[in-house]
């Protein structure tokens, strides 16, 4: 057996310098066999996700089909029928809509993936207006709200990925969006339970939003805080 005169490393018979410093193997009682077979592979394969998308696509689904079908046979055999299970079927389906479809989508991922994410919510939330809590809250309330915050969403991902540049600017721009998100939510909720467009809270909380979105914005103007800030959070 040689070991390297340099780092002492054990080597192989078919090693005729070291693997980690390159040393030349000098061993006389065990000269350097090109036959020997060597320790290692000389093809490295890298593990690469796109090598990979399907199995883990399939051990996704395989662990999320798993309880939702045990709880819905359960549910079908003592129940004559499918009600609760339903609920733990769609919160799987709603997981692998989240996980899967993101493994495949190369252009536009965050996108195209909040857009399958918002339809999977909106199916999950049916599903519970369906079997849990009944009524007609769904369509007048849970519909707009999730799709209002679907649109400024992508208005923010939009913008700043387009058009403001700068994390600070970025972050006064959610902190500027952010009133509207907050208004929409209380006209929908006050018009589902009052039957009226009523605006009260949202307006006094959006007001701290808009002033802290303006202070953001002259911090961002003054070079040295900035540079500060990105010291401090390493960015």
């Amino acid at each position: 057996m040689s070991y390297c005169v340099n780092c002492g490393v054990e080597l192989a018979e078919s090693e005729h310098a070291c693997p980690l410093c390159h040393t030349e193997v000098l061993n006389p009682a065990q000269p350097f066999d090109r036959k020997a077979p060597r320790p290692f592979p000389s093809r490295l394969d890298l593990f690469t996700p796109s090598n990979n998308r399907g199995f883990i696509a399939a051990i996704v689904t395989l662990v999320l089909a798993l309880p939702a079908a045990i709880c819905l046979a359960c549910d079908i055999a003592y129940t004559e029928g499918a009600g609760w299970s339903m609920l733990v079927v769609g919160a799987m389906a709603m997981l692998w809509v989240f996980i899967v479809p993101t493994l495949y989508i190369r252009r536009h991922r965050v996108l195209f993936g909040v857009v399958l994410d918002t339809g999977a919510v909106l199916g999950y939330l049916f599903l519970v207006e369906r079997f849990a809590a009944h009524g007609d809250w769904f369509v007048r309330l849970a519909v707009p709200v999730v799709l209002l915050i679907l649109l400024l969403f992508v208005a923010d991902y939009l913008l700043s990925t387009k058009v403001v540049r700068g994390r600070f600017r970025q972050v006064a721009l959610a902190l500027a969006l952010s009133p509207l998100l907050l208004v929409g939510i209380e006209l929908a909720v006050n018009q589902f339970l009052k039957g009226a467009w009523q605006l009260t809270w949202s307006l006094i909380v959006s007001v701290p939003c808009l002033i802290l979105a303006l202070l953001v914005l002259v911090l961002d103007r003054r070079q040295r805080f900035k540079e500060e800030m990105r010291k401090r959070l390493h960015m």
